[in-house]
């Protein structure tokens, strides 16, 4: 509750900033487009680049977690597309549903909920599945947006660009090698960094906060609400499940629940912006995932504590 409650309070100061007037639709354009091409790629490199491999190196985790988000990316763009007729919807509601807030709440909600130890577990996954949900997150919204759609074709070239253009991607990229061979930033660096890693969060909160409106509500209220009950409660406890018959447990089984129990990135609604994808039903579906993870993030630790699985 303490680490998922602020993220909410963010984006209802977002709203209530906009319908007040204290700000403007064009600030919340370009404060989305800061987060985008500025803001979260340095967060990402900053996380990346720290993050020690070597040390917490298990191939049986990485595997584990990265086949089980294939296999849900999937059978989700094979599912959805069945029952949600608009094909940017159709590519945000998928991006939704896979695609969880591990690089800003991952870690840190690791370590308050099972100890510094073990919670330093989930570092270990953090250049494997921000990458991956990344690529699949451009894969998906260019496949489900209306002009590939249309066309009736997978259009390679136009993903391969997205891929290689996009900044959240290409920071990793950067990231990638100061992690593996443990190169540290100088401190001058790390310090000019830093205001842009603190200001990623709460500018793409509040950002979203000022797009909401009641009638985009009402409007995607069933969707964002079946996407946030599929994602919280279904998807991740068969994740979960799935990892407790592979004989996972302490951290790594701990690295798995923060993995498919966190809520949607805030990244979701900002990558959906900037695609021109379906970004209202995107930042919705990240309210109402972050709203019922302080549910669920509660009842599975519990659980697992009680069943001495972490």
């Amino acid at each position: 509750m303490q680490s998922v409650l602020p993220l909410f309070l963010l984006i209802l100061v977002g709203y209530l900033l906009r319908r007040s007037s204290v700000v403007s639709d064009s600030f919340v354009s370009a404060g989305t487009k800061i987060v985008f091409n500025i803001a979260l790629p340095i967060t990402l490199f900053m996380q990346i680049s720290s993050a020690d491999l070597t040390s917490l190196f298990d191939i049986g985790l990485i595997g584990y977690v990265l086949g089980s988000s294939l296999l849900i990316i999937a059978v989700l763009c094979i599912i959805v597309p069945r029952f949600i007729r608009n094909h940017a919807s159709a590519g945000a509601f998928i991006q939704g549903m896979f695609r969880g807030n591990f690089a800003i709440l991952g870690v840190p909600l690791a370590i308050n909920m099972f100890g510094a130890e073990e919670g330093a577990i989930t570092s270990l996954l953090l250049p494997f599945t921000v990458p991956l949900y990344n690529i699949m997150a451009v894969v998906v919204l260019t496949v489900f947006s209306e002009d590939s759609q249309s066309s009736g074709k997978i259009p390679v070239k136009k993903i391969l660009k997205g891929i290689i253009t996009n900044p959240l991607i290409i920071a990793i990229v950067i990231a990638l090698p100061f992690s593996l061979l443990k190169i540290q930033m100088p401190v001058l660096v790390t310090k000019c960094l830093q205001p842009f890693n603190n200001l990623t969060t709460p500018l793409a909160l509040l950002c979203l906060g000022g797009q909401c409106t009641i009638q985009t509500v009402k409007d995607n209220l069933k969707l964002s609400v079946t996407a946030a009950l599929l994602k919280e409660i279904f998807v991740s406890t068969l994740a979960i499940l799935g990892g407790i018959l592979l004989g996972f447990r302490g951290g790594a089984l701990g690295a798995i629940f923060i993995t498919f129990m966190a809520p949607s990135a805030v990244s979701s609604y900002i990558m959906a912006k900037n695609m021109k994808s379906d970004s209202d039903l995107a930042g919705q579906i990240l309210i109402m995932t972050t709203i019922l993870s302080c549910l669920t993030l509660f009842l599975g630790t519990y659980i697992l504590r009680e069943l001495a699985l972490i």
